[in-house]
């Protein structure tokens, strides 16, 4: 198995990780470059693999090229398309256009399509939307400390980018209106002007916490420990990891009631429709209250998505 990564962003470049093959492209696979980017790992891979899966359609304008490829060598082509990217509403419109045109190519030259939550089948073109198959995340690799003691204070978490489409501006301000308890908000609040806008409003509000980016996994798991409700306001795309993680922590959790999120996380969680409905969430909230939600955990476990990668790849 061969995965192609971003050079810069590891300081480890061992070609074998764990028994995985790596192969470091030199070009970022962010931004506009990732277009190009997705062109040298597809053919870094195609003469080594026997189906090469893409994940994501920033590089959907290659894909009949690919696929000719494909069936010249006897390969096969499968996509995840990853969310709905276009709808998103960081993109300029014409960025929008871009993305739009990349997925439905992408998706009409794969051999298969790949879903991470059954709300995206209705964005799906052609046969891929009677054929998609819906493999998700997985949340069992989260670091989990010892449990603590049921808490008597309320302490409020999210963790996300901070983008429109998460209503970051929602949460905060929903929080504001209550009083009592911590709010502990990590995101990259200097990527954007909506996020300096909301760092400048709320950063010297009593009770927030507006913390920078962290992947560290022990400061993750102490922060998800820690908080007694965790909340979400991701509304474009399909299934979020943030949330999948947080499934697998035993706070109260409460998401933007929206088609992914329900079809994430099912009757296991609280949803909002508004700031009125998250202020009540936030004021009846009980901090000493756990929830083990054994669906969820069950379903977002590495061997079962692990499996459903198998059992599509064999059936080429």
């Amino acid at each position: 198995m061969y995965v192609t990564c971003d050079r810069a962003r590891y300081r480890d470049r061992d070609p074998l990780w764990n028994g995985i093959r790596r192969i470091f492209i030199a070009i970022p696979a962010n931004g506009i470059l990732s277009v190009l980017h997705d062109l040298c790992a597809f053919f870094s891979v195609i003469g080594r693999v026997d189906v090469v899966i893409v994940l994501g359609v920033s590089g959907g304008l290659f894909f009949p090229f690919f696929r000719i490829v494909c069936w010249l060598l006897n390969r096969r082509l499968f996509v995840n398309v990853d969310g709905v990217e276009w709808r998103r509403q960081k993109y300029s419109w014409g960025k929008s256009c871009f993305l739009y045109l990349s997925d439905r190519i992408a998706q009409y030259c794969s051999h298969a399509v790949i879903i991470d939550n059954e709300a995206l089948r209705p964005f799906l073109v052609g046969l891929a939307r009677n054929t998609a198959w819906p493999i998700a995340y997985a949340g069992d690799h989260v670091l989990r400390l010892r449990r603590k003691a049921p808490s008597d204070k309320v302490r409020v978490l999210t963790i996300c980018r901070v983008e429109p489409e998460n209503n970051c501006h929602i949460l905060l301000s929903a929080f504001a209106k209550v009083a009592g308890g911590s709010y502990s908000f990590v995101g990259n609040w200097s990527a954007s002007r909506y996020g300096r806008d909301l760092f400048d409003k709320y950063s010297q509000f009593e009770g927030i916490n507006l913390l920078p980016p962290t992947y560290d996994t022990s400061e993750l798991a102490r922060l998800r420990e820690d908080c007694t409700l965790y909340l979400h306001g991701h509304s474009a795309g399909g299934t979020n990891p943030s949330l999948v993680e947080m499934l697998f922590y035993d706070a109260e959790i409460a998401a933007l009631d929206c088609a992914f999120n329900r079809e994430t996380a099912g009757d296991e969680i609280n949803f909002f429709a508004n700031e009125q409905e998250l202020v009540a969430i936030i004021s009846s909230h009980n901090p000493s209250d756990t929830f083990a939600r054994p669906i969820s955990r069950a379903r977002y476990t590495r061997q079962l998505i692990a499996e459903n990668y198998v059992k599509l790849i064999l059936r080429g």
